[in-house]
């Protein structure tokens, strides 16, 4: 059996693939569902930590300016030296490119107060059903999630993610987060 970290990077390479041989039609459908049902979902009465989706990612960002225009706080992951953070973001016109290339709030939008439970949108390569997600190997989400769930325990954290993302079980480590399900364009599944 390969090492935990080798059994990771396989399942990361597996999965790209499988995004890659999605054509584009089939992503731009699945994303249209996967945020209808995310709105089917989250309330409207808390803030939304999500975040603004890279090409292998679904594309939330109707659901990113559905959040703002019904004025809904919107807070999106920026990084603070190493540490990722979230800010607000008002609108997506003029967010600031991050150093990875990823539109971000600006470093002097107002930060989350960690004692407000929140929706976190969350991005992955991999998810199952017991929770277990697989980032893309540098931990920001794990730290900022067991960081906000140490300060708040009534947020719910929902992974995001196309049908082909969701496995029968991610090689997880002990400082790999959970979160509490995984929307897809099938609907929530809740961890189990």
């Amino acid at each position: 059996m390969p090492h935990i970290s080798e059994q990771k990077k396989e399942l990361r390479q597996a999965i790209l693939e499988r995004i890659q041989h999605m054509n584009e039609q089939s992503r731009e459908a699945e994303s249209r569902s996967i945020v209808r049902r995310i709105l089917e979902e989250i309330p409207t009465d808390r803030p939304v930590c999500a975040f603004f989706p890279m090409k292998t990612e679904p594309d939330i960002r109707p659901l990113l300016l559905e959040i703002i225009d019904r004025k809904q706080e919107l807070f999106l992951p920026a990084f603070d030296g190493h540490a990722l953070v979230m800010r607000r973001a008002f609108d997506l016109a003029h967010l600031t490119t991050s150093d990875f290339g990823i539109p971000e709030p600006a470093g002097d939008a107002e930060t989350l107060d960690t004692n407000i439970p929140v929706i976190a949108l969350i991005p992955g390569r991999a998810f199952d059903r017991r929770g277990g997600r697989l980032g893309r190997g540098n931990g920001g989400y794990d730290r900022w999630l067991t960081a906000h769930r140490n300060g708040n325990n009534r947020s719910l954290c929902y992974g995001v993610a196309f049908g082909c993302q969701i496995v029968s079980e991610v090689p997880v480590e002990e400082h790999d987060a959970r979160v509490d399900g995984v929307i897809s364009e099938r609907g929530l599944m809740k961890a189990s």
